[in-house]
């Protein structure tokens, strides 16, 4: 396993300071380190995996996997690669067929919520033959859609897999390990005040989450805030124990990010009722998130993993 960046410990003092000495540069900085991680990662693959191969790239919510399959396709793109995205998410059984939990609702954070003898299926055909038929989820009906996605796969293709199960041995057990490279990504850097940790690396995936089910999900503050025990179980049930396993891992935390997401978020906090049963969480936000020199979204590169959270 290799670890592109070693994480540290970011300070409120540190990001304010390198904000208000120049907060271009900063930003610029920030976005050129991700970029640069997924280049070596790209780096390492095409050079390790010639010929038709898999990759699974999985980290925890709101890592930034999607932005980072994207990123590492245009990479690999520019090493005469071609790659194709699948979601793991497309692979859900549907509403209702998932392991049922003692308080009788279905863990859908499970792996058995995934229609596995598909996916396996799916992953053998194109390492085997060249081509395979998705499924589609719809989100909306909580459904497969009746029909599928034919993909096809050249013999020097790369195809990303990507999903909170990604790495979870289960997937590739029939597949063979020279035709697979597995990547985990996660926000690694906490962030300090003096000597008191204000935001952990779960808060800052959280600040990502809140803004992005509000804007894209049509999800409350409080709905996600409602989801999010759940989704850390998950987490720490089905992909943290995988880890060690991954090829490779590195950090998609952006140090200006909470001076730059607290402005959007910090108004939609503040609309929540005080009587909410997440008062204490959303208390602490606000009180955190206003510590930092705010900086205006007009910044953002379009570029920016940070834009699969806020938008273009």
């Amino acid at each position: 396993m290799k670890q592109i960046t070693q994480p540290h410990s970011l300070t409120v003092e540190e990001i304010n300071a390198a904000i208000e000495k120049d907060a271009t540069t900063f930003i610029k900085s920030e976005n050129r380190r991700y970029f640069n991680e997924v280049d070596e990662v790209a780096a390492a693959l095409n050079e390790q995996m010639p010929g038709r191969c898999l990759v699974m790239l999985s980290g925890p919510s709101s890592a930034g996997k999607t932005t980072t399959a994207g990123k590492l396709t245009e990479s690999l793109k520019l090493r005469g690669r071609t790659a194709h995205i699948v979601s793991l998410d497309d692979f859900y059984r549907g509403a209702g067929q998932a392991p049922v939990l003692p308080d009788g609702s279905h863990d859908y954070e499970s792996v058995e919520a995934l229609n596995m003898p598909l996916l396996q299926q799916c992953m053998s055909e194109i390492l085997t033959k060249g081509s395979t038929e998705l499924p589609l989820f719809n989100f909306h009906t909580r459904q497969p859609e009746p029909y599928t996605k034919t993909l096809c796969v050249h013999e020097n293709d790369v195809v990303i897999f990507e999903g909170i199960h990604a790495l979870n041995p289960i997937l590739e057990e029939h597949l063979p390990k020279d035709n697979v490279f597995k990547i985990f990504i996660n926000v690694m850097q906490p962030i300090y005040d003096g000597w008191d940790k204000v935001l952990a690396r779960r808060d800052l995936r959280l600040v990502r989450r809140l803004l992005r089910d509000y804007r894209f999900r049509n999800s409350s503050i409080e709905n996600t805030l409602n989801m999010w025990k759940q989704v850390v179980r998950g987490e720490n049930l089905y992909m943290f124990p995988f880890v060690d396993t991954a090829d490779v891992i590195f950090d998609t935390t952006h140090a200006y990010e909470p001076a730059m997401l607290g402005p959007q978020l910090l108004p939609l906090l503040q609309k929540v009722s005080p009587d909410s049963v997440h008062a204490e969480t959303i208390a602490r936000l606000i009180d955190v998130l206003s510590k930092f020199t705010p900086l205006s979204v007009d910044m953002l590169p379009a570029e920016s993993l940070l834009r699969e959270f806020v938008g273009k």
